[in-house]
């Protein structure tokens, strides 16, 4: 992927962060521990990784997000943190995704502080938004380092130089949609960049809509990115129902099926971080993995048949949400009569099992 293909591997590639960067330059070279923060997708991770680069680093990395406990944390951080490099050279403990971390946490918190006041060595914490009131110790411990929201000059600087380096034409009028749309978050433009190469169509247009069985054909049965992705874009349904018929029918369609889950799950994730904290940008993401990752993870291409079945769960969603219609619409017609609000009807509905 292009993300990964020009990942910056200095840190004279990052740009729009000189300030930021100057200053977490300094907290690793005095040894101190940094609180990254700032939008997601404009550099925070690249850069900590591009400077151990440069300085030649060791770099421990953990995603706060799949440590649970203060256990779990000093198994994985608490030793390397208080021992020297394997490589008798400088070392940096990367502690990524903080706001993963939920308020039942305090233990892993109060861990991360300790490992702060041992360690010899930098310790690097990124977040997003780190103002809750449970990072309240983490700030009194740390240098803050806010990354900034890039303008979209920047941003599509950063395309520019990918399209020259690609060898490829596209036009620059789309190229400054992309980098306007991503308000910033250059992770998601130079995704919308790829697709569009992938897709080689105008951004603005839609064509006739596509059936959900059409675009499962596509995704289980070719490899063809540009078929898949159109497929996709053109379809009535959203994500979150093309998720449930991806994994209703996987089984059916391969023999091996942990890459294609797998795949799916890390969908998931980002699913379940667009609904904690809004980032509406993380669908480019979601639509990649559970759409192309769930499309390249076959074996092989197959044209066997397969009688593709709806997830069960969409329909247990929809009766309940016939449930929810047939309760608001007596809520419409009694609320008044018995003398209560709609709100309070709806509470209290289960007592009035007479009434269906």
């Amino acid at each position: 992927m292009l993300l990964n293909k020009y990942k910056p591997k200095s840190l004279k590639e990052i740009i729009g962060q000189d300030n930021a960067i100057s200053k977490l330059k300094k907290s690793v070279n005095d040894k101190k521990a940094a609180l990254i923060y700032g939008i997601p997708g404009i550099g925070k991770s690249s850069s900590v990784h591009a400077l151990a680069r440069d300085l030649d680093y060791e770099i421990l990395e953990i995603n706060a997000s799949d440590y649970r406990n203060k256990e779990q944390i000093d198994e994985k951080v608490g030793g390397s943190a208080r021992q020297a490099s394997l490589f008798s050279k400088g070392k940096i403990i990367l502690i990524d995704e903080i706001d993963g971390l939920n308020s039942k946490d305090k233990g892993a918190i109060t861990e991360i502080v300790d490992i702060l006041k041992e360690t010899g060595h930098s310790v690097i914490i990124i977040g997003n938004d780190i103002w809750d009131s449970k990072f309240k110790e983490l700030r009194k411990n740390c240098e803050l380092i806010q990354f900034d929201k890039l303008n979209y000059l920047d941003v599509l600087k950063i395309l520019k130089s990918i399209i020259y380096r690609e060898d490829k034409n596209v036009d620059e009028e789309h190229l400054r949609k992309i980098a306007i749309n991503s308000k910033g978050d250059v992770r998601s433009a130079i995704n919308d960049l790829e697709l569009l190469m992938i897709s080689k169509d105008d951004i603005d247009t839609r064509e006739k809509k596509e059936t959900i069985l059409n675009a499962l054909k596509n995704i289980f049965k070719t490899k063809n990115q540009k078929e898949i992705l159109k497929s996709i874009e053109l379809l009535d349904e959203d994500l979150d129902e093309v998720f449930l018929w991806l994994e209703e029918n996987i089984p059916y369609e391969y023999n091996n099926v942990k890459h294609a889950y797998d795949y799916l799950s890390k969908a998931d994730v980002f699913r379940g971080r667009i609904r904690r904290w809004q980032y509406w940008r993380f669908l480019v993401y979601e639509n990649i993995l559970m759409n192309l990752g769930v499309a390249f993870s076959k074996d092989k291409e197959d044209n066997k048949f397969v009688s593709y079945k709806r997830n069960s769960r969409i329909l247990k969603i929809w009766i309940n949400n016939r449930k929810e219609d047939r309760k608001k619409e007596l809520s419409e017609k009694l609320s008044k009569e018995l003398h209560m609000s709609k709100n309070k009807f709806m509470k209290e509905f289960s007592y009035m099992k007479f009434l269906h």
